[in-house]
């Protein structure tokens, strides 16, 4: 993976944050976990590295790679 981790973490103000790995501004709060995910998802794509969920323990639960329109094809 080229770009650094997008990840997504719960806020204690029960939105969710899209943020970074390695840098302190956040990019982004929103209402649920979907349109975090589906943000983060992109941002992935664009900077091509991996989505980290955390769940409200604060434990990453899923990594999603970013894959190619070839990969995504032919396995």
């Amino acid at each position: 993976m080229n770009g650094a981790n997008i990840h997504v973490i719960p806020n204690d103000t029960r939105d969710w944050v899209v943020k970074e790995e390695g840098t302190d501004p956040e990019l982004g709060h929103y209402p649920t976990q979907a349109d975090a995910e589906a943000v983060g998802l992109a941002l992935a794509r664009k900077r091509k590295s991996e989505v980290v969920i955390h769940g409200r323990d604060g434990k990453a639960h899923l990594r999603k790679v970013r894959r190619g329109w070839f990969s995504r094809l032919f396995g």
